[in-house]
């Protein structure tokens, strides 16, 4: 799948998510694997790493797709 170019007339592509879920599973991985020393302060750093990055990963797609979404959206809405 493109994200620079979403085909919103295919329910496949449409039904992706914008943002990625960020799962208890996958902090406690990151943790694992990235931190020397785990305390209250590092986990929230490294949690706000992660919710950054994919925070603007779907604004980086939003913004690739933002004349598409809106297109789409009129016509939906019989607006054009």
């Amino acid at each position: 799948m493109n994200f620079e170019a979403v085909d919103l007339n295919s329910p496949y592509e449409r039904s992706q998510n914008l943002m990625e879920p960020y799962t208890f599973d996958q902090l406690l991985i990151e943790v694992a694997c990235n931190l020397r020393e785990i305390s209250t302060d590092t986990v929230r750093a490294q949690a706000r790493e992660s919710i950054k990055a994919k925070y603007n990963e779907a604004l980086e797609i939003l913004e690739s797709n933002l004349l598409n979404i809106t297109q789409t959206a009129q016509k939906e809405r019989n607006i054009q």
